[in-house]
């Protein structure tokens, strides 16, 4: 071989080497990269996991099953659902008004709207108010219509 073969292939052989060196540069961004995206990926996970226990522990208090169970069982998107049905459920038999949020504050919050419930005995009455007379006109047109239905004695 002569001086120029040598050269021409020293020459091919640091070529192939930057070459090389440049990829191995590249493959260890891309693992760099993988390593974020995996520590990133192990967090998110473990926020779903948190997640799934929050829902599921509001969902376990309007189906009655274990909080683990729902967990394993429905996806997040049905736990969810399940824990917005239970916060209004339980926005029913809530005994805050809106602007409370607990039953402590409205207690003492004087302009609370908690006391605009309306009683039975506060409502108007639908049915006929009748005068005496015509009370007893009524019980006697009802017990002639009783007589007349055989069987029932009065």
């Amino acid at each position: 071989m002569s001086e120029a073969d040598l050269r021409e292939t020293f020459s091919q052989v640091m070529e192939a080497h930057e070459s090389n060196v440049e990829e191995l540069e590249d493959l260890e961004e891309q693992a760099g990269n993988a390593a974020e995206y995996s520590a990133k990926l192990e967090e998110l996970e473990g926020d779903l996991e948190v997640a799934a226990s929050y829902f599921s522990t509001k969902a376990s208090e309007v189906t009655n099953i274990d909080e683990e169970l729902l967990a394993e069982r429905f996806s997040m998107g049905e736990l969810v659902e399940m824990a917005g049905r239970a916060d209004e459920a339980a926005a029913d038999f809530s005994e805050t008004c809106e602007n409370c949020t607990t039953p402590q504050e409205c207690e003492e919050d004087g302009e609370c709207k908690e006391g605009d419930e309306s009683v039975f005995a506060d409502k108007p009455q639908k049915s006929p108010k009748f005068s005496a007379d015509k009370l007893e006109d009524r019980k006697e047109a009802a017990k002639s219509r009783m007589k007349s239905i055989g069987g029932i004695s009065l």
